[in-house]
């Protein structure tokens, strides 16, 4: 289990990360579930994964709205569909394919 968050960066581009204490596997295993060229960080004790490109982004929309794998619930829920509302809104992002 990883922490992921949706959130946008103050110079607005869209972010998505996952974080969890080092796992060099499981975080390749991010870069092919998202089938990106996306390099991991490390540091402390953790590794953390960030995507913020058009094609990423996609793909991390792709998988949580309509892959019907990864059901959101509560907190993350609710910080999801702001982060959608907010890619709605972003003159890069807004002609995604969104929920």
């Amino acid at each position: 289990m990883a922490e992921g968050s949706f959130f946008i960066k103050n110079n607005k581009d869209i972010c998505f990360s996952i974080q969890q204490r080092e796992h060099l596997l499981l975080f390749e295993a991010f870069k092919i579930v998202f089938n990106t060229k996306t390099k991991g960080e490390n540091s402390g004790g953790f590794s953390k994964f960030i995507v913020t490109s058009i094609k990423d982004i996609q793909k991390v929309v792709e998988f949580f709205s309509f892959s019907g794998l990864q059901p959101l619930l509560g907190y993350k829920l609710i910080q999801y569909n702001k982060w959608i509302n907010e890619i709605r809104k972003s003159p890069r992002y807004c002609k995604l394919k969104l929920p």
